[in-house]
């Protein structure tokens, strides 16, 4: 089930960017697809489901163009790990030991998770916990890269949003 990047673009277009309708209209097919499952004693049920299931792989996808994951620990640069605070470096530390743990019989992976651990360990020595007061730069990045996505008046309800958002 290949699927076409035009059609995510033109689903993206269609729902104007905004992540918060792609996760509405994913949420709302996710029922369908329940509500379906419910009813596998009709007679087109095999082709609804289907066009509910490439229906929702186009969401996901949108939804990854517009909002993407974040890197997994054991592929962390330096960049990445200077990006983090300390309670982001504190959590990253539990998984690339818990990477560690587990990839002890393949030689790579555990040296990679080493390598990382160490950097991440160095990190931590410069980062201090973040008060209630301190921005996260990830965050405020964030918020940027969200607002490029949209139009000016969409980024100017977006902006006030998020910043209250921000606020707490």
């Amino acid at each position: 089930m290949a699927i076409d990047m035009t059609e995510v673009l033109r689903v993206k277009d269609e729902l104007g960017g905004d992540i918060v309708r792609v996760k509405r209209e994913l949420k709302r097919l996710q029922s369908v697809k329940c509500r379906l499952k419910k009813q596998k004693s009709r007679a087109d049920y095999q082709s609804l489901m289907t066009e509910t299931v490439q229906k929702e792989q186009v969401l996901k996808e949108v939804r990854q163009l517009l909002e993407p994951k974040k890197t997994a620990v054991p592929e962390f640069t330096q960049a990445d790990v200077d990006e983090l605070n300390f309670e982001d470096t504190m959590k990253a530390i539990k998984s690339i030991q818990s990477k560690k743990c587990l990839s002890q019989d393949d030689e790579h992976e555990y040296q990679k998770a080493c390598r990382v651990e160490q950097m991440l360990l160095e990190h931590k020595k410069q980062v201090r916990p973040a008060d209630e007061t301190t921005v996260k730069k990830s965050e405020v990045r964030a918020i940027l890269e969200n607002l490029k996505s949209l139009t000016a008046e969409e980024a100017g309800r977006a902006a006030v949003e998020q910043l209250e958002k921000l606020l707490g």
